[in-house]
């Protein structure tokens, strides 16, 4: 940290750069970053033949005793090698093959004192680890557009139920953004007192979806969405599947997409 004077003459602590190296080579080895203020960290990871899992972690206390995960966000342009990740999806650990020769990372890291980056499992090679935090803004600006980042689609076949199921990420939780069910007449539809309803697991409130029990000809359509606008709605639990679960109805072709991204 240096010192400047303002316009008033009073001394005015200006915040630098910070860069910390190291390299990962064993299980449960790790590079630990000092944080003072900053609020964004970019972590360069440089491969080589190094097969294992990066894990995030950071904390809040000085001594770097209690650590927790943190979400790093891959910068797409910044990696090389085997399955480029997608920069708007979070992740709190990464599963790396010999193939990845580079891979680079934008943290939040604000109030963080200790920011560690960990071979939570190691089977071969190593890679070199850099961390540079500052203030500055992110190289990455996906991270706060957040789009939606992944899909789950689920066709039945007729006069058969469909469950569309956003598989259990360790350690996040599904952000929803939009659940869109059609119901489709394979044949005559005849009208009932009972409605259909789809039902849900791990959302608030358990939400469901009603298509009642109308009359339609073959061919036609129906579609119920919901909606849950540009934040998302997050599930109830983290690490936990969820799903959209349409019952068996005579004569009836369900169609689930459910959009979704990942968070703590």
């Amino acid at each position: 940290m240096s010192i400047l004077r303002n316009l008033g003459g009073a001394f005015v602590p200006v915040r630098e750069r910070r860069e910390t190296t190291g390299t990962l080579a064993a299980l449960n080895a790790e590079v630990v970053a000092p944080l003072n203020g900053d609020s964004m960290a970019l972590v360069s990871v440089v491969l080589s033949s190094f097969a294992g899992t990066l894990e995030f972690t950071g904390a809040a206390d000085s001594a770097g005793t209690n650590y927790f995960p943190v979400l790093a966000f891959p910068y797409a342009p910044g990696c090389v090698g085997s399955a480029i990740p997608v920069s708007a999806q979070p992740i709190i650990t990464d599963a790396l093959a010999t193939a990845a020769t580079l891979r680079t990372y934008a943290i939040p890291c604000g109030q963080l004192r200790n920011l560690r980056v960990r071979a939570s499992v190691y089977s071969s090679g190593t890679c070199a680890v850099t961390i540079t935090s500052d203030t500055a803004e992110t190289l990455n600006m996906a991270m706060w557009l957040r789009p939606t980042t992944a899909m789950v689609t689920q066709v039945s076949v007729a006069g058969s139920g469909a469950t569309a199921t956003l598989p259990a990420v360790p350690g996040l939780r599904h952000i929803v953004d939009f659940i869109r069910v059609t119901r489709s007449a394979a044949a005559l539809l005849t009208a009932g007192a009972t409605p259909t309803t789809v039902t849900t697991t791990n959302l608030p409130g358990t939400p469901s979806l009603t298509f009642g029990q109308d009359a339609a000809p073959q061919g036609t359509d129906k579609e119920v969405v919901l909606d849950f606008g540009a934040s998302g709605l997050a599930v109830s639990a983290i690490n936990t599947a969820t799903t959209v679960v349409c019952p068996a109805t005579t004569n009836v072709i369900w169609r689930v997409n459910v959009g979704y991204r990942l968070g703590l």
